[in-house]
């Protein structure tokens, strides 16, 4: 052990040395740091746009209040005489439907800013309206999709796509030096097994430089600000740290293999970038492919004919519809107004909704699918090292898919329980003007002044939460030690092949 320990020490002397290898990984850590500087500026960018969106909300609201304080104290005011009681949120009509300003925002992550993940693509903070949820459907970032689907470049990019080239490069002369040398036949006289140097000699120096990585990321990190040196942000921190170590360990058994085999340096540089090209290239795309054939997911053309479908249905069963909703809600059912009077703006929740229920079969039919393609994708996630390596960053971070639907999920509750306000809201208010008629917005109609009671997003608790990465970020070791045990075999076929 004291000889071993000895030679690790020597090697890494020698590594010392060599310029090149200091050169790359000081490339490396700068190539680090600037994705870190990437993520968090991704991360600053978002939380600038969460601040707008809550600014906008209140502001809105509160210019709302200003609007109905100085309209019902004087109604006739000049300033008020081409008011349009759908463009006016002093009308609930108006306000419900077209005036209300409401945000989602999901909760950032202390690690957002250590991997962007699909934040990209899934935006942070949603527009939610009274009517219907297609405002959240359809919000998305505005950017060239050839961006969208190369994606950002990030601290996830490079520790997945280039952190493994620099520690294949770094473990390119592991005992192969020893062969050029041909130091290798007399370290064998002196009793050194070469597996258990080469193993040595690999995770020493991918250990010291996944250390090294590591510490350089965790210090900017926390210097900068981006992740606090709180419970969860130093939690966020160490499940990267987890995430990369294991990452690393794969592709430090990898350059075993490969050096176990390789006759000499450029034999394992050639290898190893082969190796990378599989792993980090060629087994993404086919573990795509796969998904594609394996859980295909209905055209979008089918969904739209299906929503037009839909409305023709509802609005052709206009009257029987609106009979049965007030059958549900007797309360709010006109005295004196026929069914077929009633005013599209007082029935236009109520139409929504039963275009929701005559949509419920094909959205159930596309979250199933959606469903099966995410549970497939977990299931062959384990087929490929850089796709485990890229998920549970991404979930360290709180930017993975996973998460996202269960803010959307929140955001589908908030909007039903605000279009349950304004219903209510509306039809209270049809009954008092069926009653005692207004010429123009009054209360006591549809005069509406209690902006304090309509319902805000809140996010629960557990959508702010951090977790830890996926179960199956595990199958990054199976593989590691599947090509350690691979190590023996080929060093005993590149002794056969000298000797020979």
């Amino acid at each position: 052990m004291t000889r071993l320990i000895t030679l690790i020490a020597y090697d890494l002397r020698m590594l010392r040395r060599d310029r090149g290898a200091l050169l790359l990984m000081a490339a490396a850590l700068l190539l680090a740091l600037y994705g870190l500087f990437e993520g968090v500026r991704f991360q600053r960018h978002t939380q600038a746009a969460q601040r707008a969106a809550a600014a906008q909300e209140s502001g809105a609201r509160r210019a709302a209040e200003d609007l109905a304080a100085r309209y019902f104290a004087d109604p006739d005011a000049p300033e008020f005489a081409a008011l349009l009681w759908y463009r006016t949120p002093v009308d609930v009509r108006g306000y419900a439907l077209r005036e209300h300003v409401a945000f989602a925002s999901r909760p950032l992550l202390p690690g957002a800013g250590l991997a962007i993940g699909q934040a990209d693509v899934q935006p942070p903070t949603v527009r939610v309206r009274a009517e219907s949820m297609d405002s959240v459907r359809t919000a998305g970032e505005i950017e060239h999709p050839a961006r969208l689907a190369a994606g950002r470049y990030d601290l996830a990019y490079f520790t997945v796509y280039l952190w493994p080239l620099m520690l294949l490069s770094l473990c390119a002369s592991v005992l192969t030096r020893e062969r050029e040398s041909r130091r290798l036949r007399s370290l064998l006289l002196q009793g050194v097994r070469p597996g258990l140097l080469l193993a040595a000699q690999a995770g020493a120096r991918s250990l010291l430089a996944t250390v090294l990585l590591v510490a350089a990321v965790g210090a900017a990190a926390l210097a900068a600000g981006s992740v606090p040196a709180t419970g969860a942000g130093l939690a966020a921190l160490g499940w990267w740290s987890a995430v990369t170590l294991a990452y690393s360990t794969f592709w430090a058994a990898v350059a075993m293999a490969v050096c176990a085999l390789a006759a000499d340096r450029p034999s394992a540089a050639f290898a190893g970038f082969g190796l990378w090209l599989l792993f980090a290239v060629v087994l993404p795309g086919a573990l795509d492919a796969a998904l594609r054939i394996g859980a295909p997911l209905p055209a979008r053309e089918r969904y739209v004919q299906a929503l037009r479908d839909a409305g023709d249905r509802v609005a052709a069963d206009g009257a029987a519809s609106l009979a049965r909703f007030y059958d549900r809600h007797p309360q709010w059912k006109p005295r004196r107004t026929a069914l077929d009077q009633v005013p599209a703006s007082v029935s236009r929740l109520q139409r929504a909704q039963e275009l929701e229920l005559a949509m419920r079969g094909v959205d159930a039919e596309f979250a199933a699918a959606q469903a099966a393609r995410a549970g497939l994708s977990a299931r062959l996630s384990a087929f490929s090292p850089a796709t485990l390596a890229s998920q549970a960053f991404a979930t360290v971070a709180g930017n993975d898919a996973a998460r996202y639907q269960d803010f959307i999920g929140e955001v589908a509750s908030y909007q039903g329980g605000l279009r349950d306000f304004f219903q209510g809201a509306i039809q209270r208010a049809a009954l008092g003007d069926e009653r005692a008629p207004c010429p123009r917005t009054c209360l006591g109609g549809y005069g509406f002044r209690d902006f304090d009671r309509v319902p805000l997003f809140a996010a629960s608790p557990g959508l702010a939460r951090q977790a830890p990465p996926p179960a199956r970020t595990l199958a990054l070791l199976a593989w590691a030690a599947a090509f350690a045990a691979l190590a023996p075999g080929a060093l005993r076929l590149a002794r056969a092949r000298h000797d020979g």
